[in-house]
C-alpha cells in the first residue's frame, strides 16, 4: 500500500476521488493515481540484501490497436487518439497479442535475501490531464537468492488486461501511445500505434509501380504512332 504523509489527514475522509486535482491541490488516491509526496511508496519492503534489475529480453516493443479490435477497427476520441474498446479479455485477438518480458535480478549484498519483483506498466503522461493512471501493477515474483547470485524471472503481459484503462465514458479501451513496462528504475519501451502500416506502404508502392510502368508505355505509343 501507499504510506501517505501526515498532511494528508487534511483530506476529508469523505473525498474518495481517485484522480488528482491540480486546481484544488487534490493529490488523488492510491499508487494509480496518487501525485503527492509520500512516506513510504507503494511495494517499498525492506531486505536483508540490496538487488538490482535489467530487461534481458521482452517479445514485443511494439503493438497495433487494429489487431487487438475484435472488429479489426479502432474508434477516434474526441482529441483524435485512436483506442480500441477491450471487455473481453479472453478473445483470441487478446491472446495473441500477449508477450513475455524476461528480467535479470542480481543479489549485490553479502547476505541471502527474498523479496518480491514488481513488474509495472507506465504511460507517457504528457498532455493527456490526469484521467489515466501514473502506473498500474501488471504482475509480482518472489524471487530467492544467495549473495551475489544472479536469477532470472518471467513475466507474461496480457495488453488487453495490463495496458487497457477507463476512459471518460467508463468503457475500459486501449488508446495508441508511448508506454512502458518497469521493474525499479529500469524501464523497457512499448509503443502503440493504430494498424501496421508497412504492409500497407509496400502495396502501395507496388500498385504505384504498376500504374507508373502503364502510363509509361501509353507514352511510348503515343510519341511512336505521332510520328507516323
Amino acid at each position: 500500500m501507499t504510506w501517505y504523509p501526515k498532511e494528508f489527514n487534511n483530506t476529508p475522509m469523505t473525498d474518495m476521488r481517485m484522480r488528482p486535482d491540480p486546481s484544488s491541490g487534490y493529490p488523488g488516491r492510491t499508487y494509480r493515481f496518487y501525485t503527492g509526496p509520500t512516506v513510504f511508496p507503494f511495494g517499498y519492503g525492506l531486505s536483508y540484501s540490496n538487488y538490482t534489475y535489467r530487461f534481458k529480453n521482452v517479445t514485443q516493443d511494439k503493438l497495433f490497436l487494429s489487431q487487438i479490435s475484435s472488429k479489426g477497427a479502432t474508434l477516434k476520441t474526441s482529441d483524435s487518439v485512436h483506442y480500441t474498446p477491450v471487455d473481453d479479455t479472453e478473445t483470441e485477438a487478446c491472446k495473441k497479442a500477449k508477450f513475455s518480458a524476461t528480467l535479470e535480478v542480481e543479489n549485490h549484498g553479502e547476505m541471502d535475501g527474498k523479496h518480491a519483483v514488481l513488474l509495472f506498466m507506465k504511460r507517457n503522461q504528457s498532455g493527456d490531464g490526469n484521467d489515466k493512471p501514473l502506473t498500474q501493477l501488471a504482475g509480482f515474483e518472489s524471487v530467492k537468492t544467495i549473495a551475489g547470485e544472479r536469477v532470472e524471472v518471467d513475466f507474461d503481459i496480457s495488453p488487453c488486461e495490463h495496458f487497457r484503462t477507463a476512459n471518460e465514458d467508463g468503457l475500459m479501451v486501449i488508446e495508441e501511445g508511448s508506454y512502458y513496462i518497469t521493474v525499479g528504475d529500469q524501464q523497457y519501451p512499448i509503443s502503440v500505434f493504430d494498424r501496421d502500416v508497412s504492409n500497407v506502404t509496400s502495396t502501395s508502392y507496388a500498385e504505384f509501380s504498376s500504374h507508373y510502368t502503364y502510363f509509361n508505355y501509353l507514352a511510348i505509343i503515343v510519341v511512336f504512332f505521332g510520328f507516323l
